[in-house]
């Protein structure tokens, strides 16, 4: 086995820890986080197929990179790794706005580290999707099992090390069926719209990037969100907060009863009471409302 070792810079505020376990997204696979080191890893599937394992820890204004795969990297490979790392870590995104907001507002309590905010996401916007949509309808136990069953029947093996298992990229779920889905990985109701997108993504009809443009207004992304299958509000506001835009909620059954107990006494509240409370955040919204939650 190969083993290579790298940094990528991280921005003058930064929090690795928090970014790592601030969101639900770590414990599902092929993520995992190590206490005990304070390193995020995970089996990462390359572009041409080839599945390396990925360890990133904290470092003086950086984050190292260690990996293992079976065949030294090429250039385009290494490029292609970096730019997965400050994707999932959002290394790019500027938060100094939001931290700005919070030293303004009197009454707020958020639970934020210090260069805190950022939101762990995946190495593409295909597995966000996925991992959004086994978040409907269901419990977070429910989520973790269904992701694992998926990785566990299509993810493709580090060599040596058949434990060692990557995301399946769309041509793994597209070369599937809704119906093998259904049957082998317990998607449900969810397995025709997984599917379906793999297979667009896989057959070029759907090219994902253009949700990533940061020029495009949000109003637009959201429309063309919902036009994909299985994407509703909830999880059209999801899939904007890891697009890095916060203006929308994602309300669901945990995010009601989180503002009803805080805000209303237990009572029974409406989709608008709960934008009320962190309409004064603007377009940090979501990040109000995520870091105002208690810490799991």
């Amino acid at each position: 086995m190969i083993k290579d070792t790298f940094q990528e810079k991280t921005p003058p505020s930064f929090h690795f820890k928090s970014t790592a376990n601030a969101h639900g997204w770590v414990m599902l696979r092929p993520f995992h986080w190590d206490e005990t080191v304070a390193q995020l890893s995970r089996f990462h599937q390359l572009r041409n197929g080839q599945v390396v394992r990925l360890g990133m820890t904290e470092q003086a204004n950086a984050v190292q990179i260690e990996i293992e795969a079976a065949q030294p990297l090429t250039p385009t490979e290494t490029a292609e790794i970096r730019q997965a790392v400050r994707r999932m870590l959002r290394l790019d995104e500027d938060l100094s706005e939001f931290h700005a907001f919070y030293g303004q507002f009197d009454g707020w309590q958020l639970k934020l580290e210090p260069g805190g905010g950022r939101l762990l996401r995946c190495a593409t916007l295909f597995e966000d999707i996925v991992y959004t949509l086994c978040t409907t309808n269901i419990n977070w136990s429910g989520t973790i099992r269904m992701v694992d069953r998926l990785v566990t029947a299509l993810g493709r093996p580090l060599p040596g090390d058949s434990d060692g298992l990557a995301f399946p990229s769309p041509a793994d779920i597209a070369a599937t069926t809704p119906e093998f889905l259904k049957q082998e990985t317990g998607l449900g109701y969810r397995s025709p719209y997984v599917w379906e997108l793999a297979t667009a993504v896989a057959e070029d009809r759907l090219d994902l990037t253009g949700f990533e443009d940061p020029d495009k207004p949000t109003q637009q992304v959201l429309a063309e969100l919902n036009h994909l299958k299985g994407v509703g509000p909830y999880a059209a506001a999801t899939i904007l907060m890891i697009l890095g835009r916060y203006e929308h909620l994602a309300i669901d059954s945990e995010m009601r009863s989180f503002v009803s107990n805080k805000y209303f006494g237990g009572e029974r509240v409406t989709n608008g009471q709960i934008q009320n409370i962190y309409a004064p955040w603007g377009r940090w919204q979501y990040l109000a409302y995520w870091f105002d939650m208690p810490p799991e």
